[in-house]
């Protein structure tokens, strides 16, 4: 299982199965990374295969939604991986398409707010699944995450607040 994740800039790429945190444990970085940057995200899950999707016939491929936060290394060099195990936290509690024009989603860092809204739609999760399937095939299974603004700077001691869970960068 991969997570495909489409950047505000319309961009994509794959985070491995390995950066999930299910459970929203405290993240300690690893040894030559200063800063994360966070990135709130809309996601869901693949169930049904296939490559060129069109946004029309999207919503037969896609399961539900929830939300999340993707945490990435900043100031990585080129030839290194920006995406490290557990960096993927993504809320477990999905809802039915049907609820997500009432849906809202706040993120803080140390206690104030980063990112806030409730303007969601389907067309943003099928906008993106038809544009990541113009040249990658998705598999069931997969996720797909859609950057909801750009990311914010953590340093070590910082803590981020989604969906209820604490999350603290040691």
């Amino acid at each position: 299982m991969n997570i495909a994740v489409v950047r505000t800039s319309g961009s994509y790429y794959f985070r491995p199965d390995t950066t999930l945190n299910r459970e929203a444990l405290d993240y300690y970085l690893p040894d030559g990374v200063g800063e994360l940057a966070l990135t709130p995200c809309i996601y869901s899950k693949v169930i049904k295969a296939g490559k060129c999707i069109s946004q029309k016939f999207a919503l037969r491929h896609i399961d539900n939604f929830g939300f999340g936060v993707l945490l990435d290394a900043v100031g990585a060099e080129p030839q290194e991986a920006t995406c490290m195990d557990a960096t993927s936290y993504l809320s477990g509690d999905t809802l039915p398409f049907s609820g997500i024009g009432d849906a809202a989603f706040e993120v803080s860092v140390k206690g104030e707010p980063v990112f806030s809204s409730s303007a969601f739609d389907a067309g943003m999760l099928t906008e993106a699944l038809a544009s990541v399937t113009r040249r990658s095939s998705v598999r069931a299974t997969d996720l797909l995450a859609v950057c909801l603004c750009e990311p914010v700077i953590l340093r070590k001691g910082d803590y981020f607040c989604f969906a209820g869970k604490k999350v603290s960068i040691l």
